[in-house]
């Protein structure tokens, strides 16, 4: 691997994934072990006893993380080694603690050329392309996906980058253990800033409808959420600074009123930084007939993430459930 490559995607991890200083990193519910083989230890150590062995496509439950989700070396003697979190796991009642590197979502979101570092290959999962069926609607797709090598101008080297087996461009890729339906997926929900008279914006003051949409020929009433940021910015010398910020979704089928609070996934990572929040997309990934979303926000000093939320996955009490994030280096 390109020297300069690897050492800026290590940069780019540590400012992303390395241990939160206020907000505790994300992960999923459920893992899958890419891994031909994957060891869990009694102790988050390579040296530490086995207690059980794992092979490729094991999906097991996430328990928690060591140090709090900070990224380490497996074999500080090896400068070769990855850098990942050591995650503490359980599978059919054996629990033990695992490499990270070696494991990922069931549901993960991805975009057409993405960068996979050398070493690291696709997961055992379905794959799954969102695409504009119309000037109106969204479709899902069954994809085909590769990695193939393309030079790359700014790292001036060779990168391994995500494909696929269509001949137009998707909004997003979705990889998963359980399939996704094909077909419609809901009304065209990604918004550009001054098509349409829209904005996609979340700050203070922003408020944006989601919904599943209805395809042709179908009548049947479906619920719609709104997500409301409220906030207080402020001039502060020569930079706004926006404090006590909210994001919440509004159920307004229901009455009272019923509220989910969103805020604790967009919480910035440096406690001075203002929040920078939109909507990407919506629609009805999961076919419930409820809407879903992907938010976009940028929590750390360099690069920004976006949340796949399924409200097939939601808590009692609530109505969407954050799934799985993508990295990127910046907005």
């Amino acid at each position: 691997m390109n020297v300069l490559y690897k050492t800026l995607l290590f940069l780019f991890l540590l400012t992303t994934r390395l241990a939160a200083q206020d907000t505790p990193p994300f992960f999923p519910e459920e893992m899958i072990v890419t891994a031909s083989s994957l060891n869990l230890r009694d102790a988050p150590d390579k040296n530490a006893k086995k207690v059980g062995t794992l092979t490729q496509g094991t999906v097991v439950q996430f328990l928690e993380t060591y140090k709090n989700g900070e990224y380490m070396q497996a074999d500080t003697t090896d400068p070769e080694s990855p850098y990942a979190p050591w995650i503490k796991v359980q599978f059919k009642g054996t629990t033990g603690w695992a490499f990270g590197a070696y494991l990922t979502g069931t549901i993960g979101l991805h975009y057409e050329n993405d960068f996979f570092p050398e070493g690291e290959n696709l997961p055992p999962l379905q794959w799954f392309g969102v695409y504009a069926r119309d000037s109106f609607a969204d479709e899902v797709r069954r994809v085909q996906v590769r990695l193939a090598d393309e030079f790359n101008e700014f790292f001036q080297t060779q990168m391994r980058v995500l494909k696929t087996n269509q001949s137009e461009p998707s909004k997003f890729l979705i990889a998963s253990l359980m399939p996704f339906p094909t077909g419609y997926c809901g009304p065209l929900g990604h918004f550009e800033i001054g098509e349409m008279y829209f904005s996609k914006s979340l700050n203070p003051g922003g408020q944006l409808s989601i919904y599943p949409g209805n395809d042709m020929n179908d009548t049947l009433l479906r619920p719609t959420y709104g997500i409301a940021a409220t906030g207080c910015a402020q001039l502060e010398n020569t930079y706004v600074r926006v404090t006590d910020y909210q994001l919440r979704l509004i159920d307004f089928s229901q009455e009272p009123v019923q509220y989910q609070d969103l805020t604790r996934w967009v919480k910035p990572d440096v406690p001075d930084a203002s929040p920078s929040v939109d909507l990407l997309w919506f629609g009805d990934l999961d076919r419930d007939g409820k809407p879903d979303a992907i938010i976009n926000d940028c929590p750390y000093e360099v690069g920004c993430r976006a949340s796949l939320f399924l409200s097939s996955k939601a808590k009692p009490g609530a109505f969407l459930h954050k799934v799985c994030e993508h990295f990127w280096p910046g907005d």
